[in-house]
């Protein structure tokens, strides 16, 4: 069930989304109308920013969209965390695998697969076919795959322990922005409660 405050915040973006591509749609024909005068380019040059102005916004929503998606849907994951039910650091690591490689459907944000390592674990990968050991470096690093295909390296820690890694499978033009997005879901997502299921599995193993 959708709370107020999500409902306020999708129409907001809707909006903003409907307000850039209008606004780009009258600048792009009153523009032309200015330097030409009434012309036959006004309605190329209208449709030509729209659609510029489309794909942009498509952009600005998913940059703006991820960060409050992102914390709700994760909370599933903290709430069996704090709850302690998982058994295995393996349990764990595959459902956060999957839960990327669902949820990091957007555009430029395209992820179809990965190679999870994480402390303690057998490595699971999930349409992959990329030996993880191969991409290993201390800070998130983007490669570009020799199947074309693009790569983020994503080294998991906290503070001087280091709990595992990801390389992260994408499909199609990656955002510019999406390692720092990476960067604040490992830093503010995933170490904290790695290293919570680790010491849970470690106490129920004593």
């Amino acid at each position: 069930m959708f709370s107020s405050f999500e409902i306020i915040y999708k129409f907001s973006l809707q909006l903003l989304l409907s307000f850039w591509i209008l606004v780009w749609s009258l600048v792009s024909w009153f523009s032309i109308e200015l330097v030409f005068g009434i012309s036959l380019w006004q309605i190329p040059a209208t449709i030509a920013g729209t659609l510029l102005a489309v794909i942009s916004g498509v952009y600005f929503y998913t940059i703006l969209s991820i960060p409050y998606k992102l914390s709700r849907k994760f909370d599933t994951i903290k709430n069996k965390v704090a709850l302690e039910t998982y058994n295995t650091c393996e349990e764990f690591q595959k459902e956060v695998a999957d839960f990327i490689i669902d949820f990091f459907n957007y555009p430029g944000a395209n992820v179809i697969g990965g190679n999870f390592h994480f402390k303690n674990c057998i490595s699971y990968a999930n349409n992959s076919g990329e030996d993880i050991d191969k991409f290993k470096t201390d800070t998130i690093t983007k490669y570009k795959l020799k199947s074309g295909k693009r790569a983020i390296y994503v080294p998991i820690r906290i503070a001087d322990y280091d709990l595992g890694d990801m390389l992260l499978i994408m499909e199609g033009n990656t955002l510019p922005l999406f390692k720092s997005i990476m960067v604040d879901f490992e830093n503010y997502f995933l170490d904290d409660q790695l290293y919570h299921v680790l010491n849970a599995v470690s106490r129920k193993q004593a």
